[in-house]
């Protein structure tokens, strides 16, 4: 049974929270667990404010998956990965639409958040006239972002919660800086960073904001503007 607090547990004036009232919120994120690694290890905390008004702010360990193979190119996976995420927003409860009270029901609200990420990676080159050898690959990647999300929370015996962010597009700040290096001799070097800038494309959706018109360059720091979207699935216990 989804609901929770009794229309009439709150006072008329809506800025005044009951002392019982259960204001506190704990949620483990899922999404970065499930679509990116299992090392993905990221918590929230919700605070009521109101009984409609809230915030919140999310933080934890953040990689991305990083092997695979392009024709002759064996993209071994990370000898190093780090990062991490921070986030947070405010959230608006529709009074009007919910049948009970934050955190529970349909929301909105602005956000922000900061995602981090690096790795290191030995691209080996077999198979080819033209090349032999390996080259050392290095990224970081940093995305500032800012926008307005709508989601549904879901309270369940009071205690446990499902927070479903489903749509949050935003305006973005993409800065990555990609080094090579290594002992890899080549006679046509740009067929070869051309055919590593590919796979990064393919397998990391935030590289294309740092690639204009399909040109790589194999190291120095690149910056863009670009759009984004937050979508969000997190586990809670509320308190």
């Amino acid at each position: 049974m989804l609901s929770v607090f009794a229309i009439n547990s709150f006072p008329q004036n809506d800025s005044v929270v009951p002392a019982d009232y259960r204001r506190n919120t704990i949620k483990w994120n899922l999404t970065p667990f499930v679509l990116w690694s299992s090392k993905n290890i990221n918590f929230s905390y919700e605070r009521v404010l109101k009984p409609y008004r809230a915030f919140s702010v999310n933080a934890g360990y953040f990689v991305l998956p990083s092997s695979g193979i392009y024709d002759s190119l064996n993209i071994k996976a990370a000898r190093n990965s780090w990062g991490f995420t921070v986030s947070g927003d405010y959230r608006y409860y529709f009074k009007k639409r919910n049948k009970g009270y934050a955190p529970d029901g349909l929301y909105w609200g602005p956000y922000g958040s900061l995602h981090y990420t690096g790795f290191e990676n030995d691209i080996e080159v077999f198979n080819s006239d033209l090349a032999q050898g390996t080259l050392n690959l290095r990224a970081d990647v940093a995305i500032i972002s800012a926008g307005v999300e709508i989601g549904y929370q879901f309270v369940i015996k009071e205690k446990f919660t499902i927070d479903l962010i489903f749509i949050g597009p935003s305006l973005s700040v993409y800065s990555g800086k990609i080094g090579l290096g290594g002992d890899l001799t080549v006679d046509e070097n740009n067929e070869y960073l051309k055919a590593i800038r590919d796979i990064l494309l393919e397998k990391y959706p935030f590289l294309p904001e740092l690639v204009n018109k399909g040109d790589f360059s194999s190291s120095g720091v690149s910056t863009s503007l670009g759009f984004g979207m937050r979508y969000m699935v997190q586990l809670g216990y509320s308190f």
